[in-house]
């Protein structure tokens, strides 16, 4: 579901760019279009963590459960991106990507991203950003 804003003027207004602009924590995420003054919510995303009860496991088991469970959201997680930005490409063909992720989840986005979209310049903006709205966002880029 895409919704389009116009960018405020006091904000970095993409002239002349076809943006990438993504949004990424441990198992969040957005991913938004930008350009000319207009930013375009394409997706807004969720992995959730399984719950199981406390009697599905032995006490040894869990911490194994823990670490197989935490790899599997990981995998999750950095599917879902390539899946949609793979769906994205046909279409939109961006000149830029800016990334706002801790530093480990924006580097697995990068390689993600070169083969989908070849070298594109990227700015990264290191942290945790996924309760900022997206006009927040925007004011972090200069």
């Amino acid at each position: 579901m895409s919704k389009t804003s116009t960018i405020p003027q006091e904000l970095y207004q993409f002239t002349d760019e076809r943006a990438l602009v993504i949004v990424a924590a441990k198992q969040e995420g957005r991913i938004m279009r930008a350009g000319n003054g207009e930013l375009t919510m394409i997706e807004e995303f969720r992995i959730d963590t399984p719950h199981f009860s406390d009697n599905e496991a032995l006490p040894q088991e869990r911490g194994e459960q823990s670490n197989e469970l935490q790899e599997k959201i990981h995998h999750e997680y950095f599917d879902h991106f390539k899946t949609k930005l793979h769906e994205l490409a046909p279409y939109f063909k961006p000149t830029h990507a800016y990334l706002f992720a801790p530093k480990h989840v924006a580097d697995e986005l990068e390689k993600i991203m070169h083969p989908i979209f070849g070298a594109i310049p990227v700015k990264t903006i290191v942290g945790i950003f996924t309760k900022e709205s997206p006009f927040e966002l925007l004011g972090r880029i200069n």
